[in-house]
């Protein structure tokens, strides 16, 4: 194709249409249809088309797309991306039939990586390694059993969900726990529809599920390097906002504490009027009368 041809209007359609092709191509493979094999054929296969149309420069950012794809999908437990990797992997001898040969030396050195770093092997260990770095929780904590936690429950699904930061589920560990306590005690204290009550429920339910969702949507490989607001990155957003909601139901557990607290120390002043004993004056007992006499 010559310069007259590129410079048309279908010359021009193509390379706008690649444009967009390349943001379509980063949100599918560092998405959740990264790991489906449909996803990645998808947006490879349109990059492919748009390559054979004319904008041939289109195939290098998307193979250097699939090098950070390899990087973050291939390493660990890599069995739920296995359909995409496979796409990838296709779609990289396309891309390099293409033009862009330079990709067959990194991912040579990639796969040279990976196959020292356990490769096959990592597939059944990843299971257990993951759910070593899992946080610890105990099996019983006063007034709030964990064992009887619905199956639906979202924010401990959360705790086990290894695509979230160590911290960040250590975080959600301890919400499972403070917000269960605080609706058993604000259920004991008939409290259960008060405005903590409610807080309560709708930071187990809504506000920290809502911070962890905004955080997975995120592209994985940025999530925690690049910077949102303010120098901090998503994990350090995801953490502060936690963070802040721990805060809020301690408040609750506070504030339920004061008034279990005013309950008892009523009842005991109760008890004391009614059954302690006056104490003895020993010392008007032990007065010895003195006797004056008259002149």
């Amino acid at each position: 194709m010559d310069l007259g041809d590129l410079l048309g209007p279908l010359g021009w359609t193509v390379q706008v249409a690649a444009a967009f092709a390349i943001a379509f191509f980063a949100r599918t493979v560092f998405s959740r249809e990264g790991k489906t094999f449909a996803g990645v054929a998808r947006a490879s296969a349109v990059i492919a088309l748009l390559a054979v149309l004319g904008a041939a420069w289109v195939v290098h950012p998307a193979a250097g797309m699939l090098l950070g794809f390899f990087g973050s999908r291939a390493f660990g437990n890599w069995r739920p991306a296995q359909p995409g990797l496979t796409a990838a992997l296709l779609a990289a001898v396309v891309f390099m039939a293409l033009g862009a040969g330079w990709l067959v030396y990194p991912l040579f050195f990639m796969g040279l990586a990976w196959a020292v770093s356990g490769g096959f092997g990592q597939r059944e260990r990843a299971p257990q390694a993951e759910a070593a770095q899992l946080p610890e929780l105990p099996a019983q904590v006063p007034g709030v059993s964990l064992a009887k936690s619905a199956p639906d429950d979202r924010l401990n699904g959360y705790v086990q969900d290894a695509r979230l930061p160590a911290d960040a589920r250590a975080q959600l560990a301890a919400l499972n726990i403070r917000t269960r306590e605080a609706l058993d005690l604000l259920r004991g204290q008939g409290q259960e529809g008060s405005e903590a009550g409610y807080l309560t429920r709708a930071v187990r339910e809504e506000y920290a599920p809502n911070a962890v969702e905004a955080y997975l949507k995120l592209p994985r490989t940025l999530a925690d390097s690049a910077p949102l607001q303010d120098g901090k990155t998503g994990r350090a957003l995801l953490v502060e906002q936690l963070e802040l909601l721990l805060g809020g139901v301690q408040e609750v557990l506070n504030s339920a504490l004061q008034s279990g607290g005013q309950e008892l120390l009523t009842h005991g002043r109760f008890l004391r009027d009614r059954f302690a004993k006056p104490t003895l004056d020993l010392g008007a007992d032990l007065r010895v009368p003195v006797e004056i006499k008259s002149r």
